[in-house]
């Protein structure tokens, strides 16, 4: 055991897959021994003091004329407060070094809601596995999209509370390659037991191969899927619903194929040509109920990608078949 830094609790913990998961399983030893000492300690003294100080005339003569003996109870007192020192240093070194991360650390975002995890890293990838690069520390900022979750990685010795309207914080960095598993531990709905997904470390080596696999979007996918990844990768659902509901732009939802009346006094069309026009400079012809307020995507978005999204938005329009007839 990890008795004041010796030995190994991996009988008793999962593997220690960070450098952090060695000061807390050196804690939780150490203050386990040291507990189970003074349980015996007293249960001894207990035992002892029965047996001595049973209930006889020469006891109870004693008691009655005995006083307290201060030295005994100033050594009880110092042998408490040290117990307490112990254990609030046994993972002082520890409780810093896991709130503080170190600088350069990759940042990747976690948005936990019923019942699942999406990982979305700096270069806009998201996923619904955590991939991180072995011996490369990782800040996670974790958010909620319904109601109370945690982040728990028993191998990485993290269990992170994540709330509702806040964005908490946890990094650690994996020093094993290997899979493990993530979870949530705390109650959020009936299915939340499975709300499981996995931590794969990757070699340094084999992590940029992954990057550069999952750089391409369109590899593996069809354009309509790659129009709805950029949906959610853009931004877009901040703004514009698939559910006919309105936000701050109109819904997506039977829009493709569709005629509108414009700002402009014009009717429009949403054939590909205006598409086109909404997502490069979308504040030229606005619909009627709607304010001209969306960021143009000029310069930041490709024509291979308006594509995707067109092809997309032909899937969500019972309008879009006749639109093609007619084209």
């Amino acid at each position: 055991m990890h008795f004041l830094g010796a030995g190994s609790v991996s009988a008793w913990f999962p593997a220690e897959a960070s450098p952090q998961a060695y000061w807390l399983d050196k804690a939780f030893s150490n203050i386990l021994v040291v507990a189970i000492f003074a349980v015996v300690l007293v249960f001894g003294l207990a035992v002892t003091f029965v047996i001595q100080f049973r209930r006889r005339e020469a006891n109870l003569e004693a008691a009655a004329t005995g006083a307290a003996n201060p030295g005994l109870l100033a050594l009880w007192v110092l042998a408490a407060v040290g117990l307490a020192y112990f254990a609030f240093t046994s993972y002082f070194c520890g409780f810093l070094d896991r709130n503080v991360p170190p600088y350069g650390a990759e940042v990747i975002d976690v948005t936990a809601k019923q019942w699942d995890w999406t990982f979305t890293y700096d270069d806009g990838h998201m996923a619904d596995t955590l991939h991180v690069a072995m011996n490369k520390p990782v800040v996670l900022n974790l958010s909620s999209a319904d109601v109370a979750h945690s982040l728990s990685i028993p191998a990485l010795r993290i269990n992170q509370g994540i709330l509702p309207g806040r964005t908490t914080r946890a990094w650690f960095k994996a020093d094993m390659p290997d899979t493990f598993v993530i979870r949530s531990s705390t109650y959020s709905g009936e299915w939340y037991a499975d709300m499981h997904t996995a931590l794969i470390v990757h070699r340094p080596e084999d992590f940029e191969a992954w990057q550069q696999s999952v750089s391409d979007i369109f590899a593996g996918r069809s354009l309509p899927e790659v129009g709805e990844l950029l949906y959610n990768r853009k931004g877009c659902a901040a703004c514009h619903s698939i559910d006919g509901s309105k936000r701050v732009g109109p819904s997506f939802l039977d829009m493709f194929g569709n005629t509108f009346p414009t700002h402009e006094g014009v009717d429009v069309v949403v054939d590909v040509a205006y598409v086109r026009e909404s997502i490069l400079t979308p504040n030229v012809s606005v619909i009627v109920g709607y304010e001209p307020v969306m960021t143009p995507y000029e310069g930041t978005i490709t024509d291979r990608e308006i594509e995707a999204i067109t092809e997309w938005f032909k899937t969500l329009s019972s309008h879009a078949a006749a639109d093609q007839e007619g084209n």
